[in-house]
């Protein structure tokens, strides 16, 4: 052994001068994950290193260190276990493991810590459809020199592995829950969960295996691409085998819930290995192996009482709260006593002090140990805590749009209250002054009803948008249209929307459909008031009216005679009066000599108090519907 260990000091001297260091005897346990990654056949593959951080050297400008900046993974078919890609890994992240009992792990230098690696690779399906599936290898040297249960374990090297099925069939691997940070008191009943959740929901079924020694040596430190016949397993010390990795009356064992039990009576460090096997439709479709270390020490007998988990200063096995409203459990503290909190067995970061607040569900536990002597830990009961629902809240009204002098009536859960339920009514932050079941608001505004009884923070809630809508129709006071013809009455909206519902009333001489926007109507009567409602989409409504007047045709005269016979002596048009808008009459140059804005006056054929020479006069005269063009002859 001696000469053996001159022989290793010799050889990581002779290497050193040439390389950096690159022993691995940091890592301590670790596992493989895969799993789908965007489009079909992408997939993001993760390496998982324990590593325990006396042995990790973080490579430096000046150091190489042996902590792997990058981790070359090899895939190999299943069936003739042909070379099929590489993969490249990049280190990314490193989070440190808790333990559980600090005296302890300070007492014996423990300090674990995860390390994570991820890649991608592109996987061609039509080239990975072999019905015996692939696998995936990482293979590095070596071991910590210090363990207990192989033989030569500082020449050995590990290997993760993991299988996965031809690509037609969508997968995922198990994935490992993170471990605790834990170790094994000699003599005493040790548990631990090594169980894996799976996305495709796949059967899982957990058994110990030999761990892989792999193909490296400290002289080749990492594995390569080569298609190996067989990973070589360590071998076991002299009395120990598969069925006692770790000695003792009750030697380690793991159920069909992943978790690891044993009651072990030597002191050391131990070595093992997790399987995991996924099957579905009862057919084993891939397996992903766990490599892990336990250290079993001498703990003091001494042992604090179990810790009480209490709730407002009473003992409490069942909790229920609401997702809004975390609730803090605690048990009594005092300055000898370190606590460690876990939730589903597994310890929750930062969870160190006598209280925790409870924001998830699921089995609340609490470990208690001394501050400043290792001995044996204890743990309180189990404390199953539940998400309770909120209370039923809903507002509901017949419509969320205030109209002009309007109002709605808000109802809680349908008007219905039930006893013991306190309601409140907010506008905004604003608290309103009713407390029933019904409110009736004119204002727009963020309504908030909130019920709640007497379980603290499962108050329920319920938001509604109040708002109000705003619009106009207008119609010209009247309208005028020539009898025999029909005319167009175009309201104006403000503001414009393709929404609105329009129904015009009486029918009575209304050519268009009653629903359309613009109006055409043709006077049967000598006037008629025509109504327009507006309805727009949340059901508020707007009106006005027009009144339309039948118009007699004009007749405008070709000739007129002015000599004061009092007969023609006027430009006359008849039925002008309420048509005309405009009337322009000009001389042969084009200068005007009359104009009108409406038609008070005919024209009496003079221009600046004079009388204009016989001849043709040309007029233009403006209606609402037509300007008019012509010419008329003054006859002397």
């Amino acid at each position: 052994m001696l000469k053996g260990l001159r022989f290793r000091l010799l050889l990581f001297a002779v290497l050193g001068w040439f390389t950096p260091l690159t022993y691995a005897n940091h890592i301590v346990g670790g596992e493989l994950q895969m799993k789908p990654a965007g489009p079909r056949g992408q997939f993001e593959i993760s390496l998982i290193q324990f590593w325990d951080q006396n042995n990790l050297i973080i490579p430096t400008a000046d150091n190489g260190g042996n902590r792997d900046e990058r981790a070359d993974l090899y895939i190999y078919q299943k069936s003739n276990r042909r070379y099929k890609a590489t993969v490249r890994l990049a280190y990314l992240s490193t989070e440190q493991i808790t333990y559980q009992n600090r005296a302890c792990a300070s007492s014996r230098s423990l300090n674990t810590s995860i390390g994570y690696y991820k890649g991608s690779i592109y996987l061609d399906p039509a080239d990975y459809s072999d019905p015996g599936g692939y696998y995936i290898v990482w293979e590095r040297c070596c071991r910590n020199d210090d363990i207990n249960n192989i033989k030569e374990p500082g020449d050995n090297g590990m290997v993760f592995y993991l299988e996965f099925p031809p690509l037609s069939i969508p997968n995922s691997s198990p994935e490992f829950v993170a471990p605790n940070g834990s170790y094994i008191c000699a003599n005493k009943a040790f548990s631990m969960g090594m169980s894996a959740t799976d996305a495709d929901g796949d059967e899982l079924r957990y058994s110990l295996v030999t761990p892989m020694r792999g193909t490296t040596t400290p002289g080749v430190t990492t594995g390569d691409s080569i298609s190996k016949s067989v990973y070589p397993l360590i071998t076991w010390s002299n009395g120990v085998s598969l069925s006692n990795v770790i000695p003792g009356p009750k030697p380690l064992h793991i159920d069909a819930a992943g978790k690891l039990t044993v009651t072990a009576n030597a002191l050391g460090l131990y070595v093992f290995t997790v399987q995991c096997e996924e099957f579905r439709n009862g057919k084993r479709i891939g397996l992903v192996r766990r490599d892990f270390q336990l250290l079993v020490i001498d703990c003091s007998d001494d042992q604090p009482e179990p810790p009480v988990i209490k709730m407002d200063g009473n003992d409490v096995s069942e909790v229920s709260f609401c997702p809004e409203a975390p609730v803090e459990l605690h048990t009594d503290s005092a300055t000898d006593w370190s606590y460690q909190w876990q939730l589903n067995g597994l310890n929750i970061p930062g969870a160190t002090g006598a209280s925790i607040m409870v924001q998830d569900s699921g089995n609340y536990s609490v470990v208690k140990s001394y501050t400043r002597k290792c001995s044996r830990d204890t743990a309180s009961s189990i404390v199953h805590a539940t998400f309770t629902n909120p209370l039923p809240a809903v507002i509901s009204a017949k419509k969320q749009m205030l109209c002009a002098n309007d109002s709605i009536v808000l109802l809680a859960n349908g008007g219905v209250t039930t006893p013991g339920e306190h309601l409140s009514w907010y506008n905004g932050a604003v608290l309103l002054e009713p407390k029933g079941p019904g409110l009736a608001v004119k204002e727009p505004g963020t309504y908030v009803l909130t019920i709640d009884d007497e379980i603290p923070g499962c108050a329920g809630k319920d938001t509604m948008e109040i708002g109000r809508e705003e619009f106009s129709v207008a119609l010209p006071e009247k309208k005028g249209i020539p009898e025999g013809t029909n005319g167009t009455v175009i309201p104006l909206l403000s503001p414009e929307a393709l929404t609105y519902a329009y129904a015009w009333s009486p029918p009575d001489g209304l050519l268009s459909p009653a629903s359309e926007k613009v109006a055409t109507i043709t006077p049967v009567q000598p006037e008629q008031l025509y109504h327009l409602r507006v309805t727009s989409l949340s059901g508020c409504v707007t009106e006005d009216s027009v009144l339309v007047y039948m118009i007699k045709p004009l007749f405008i005269p070709s000739s007129f005679t002015p000599n004061g016979d009092g007969h023609n002596d006027t430009f006359q048009v008849f039925n002008g009066k309420e048509r005309i808008e405009q009337m322009r009459i000009y001389n042969r140059w084009g200068e005007l000599i009359f104009q009108s804005r409406g038609y008070d006056q005919a024209w009496d054929g003079t221009y600046k108090n004079s009388p204009v020479p016989a001849g043709s006069y040309p007029y233009i005269i403006k209606t609402p519907e037509h300007e008019i063009t012509g010419t008329v002859l003054i006859l002397k």
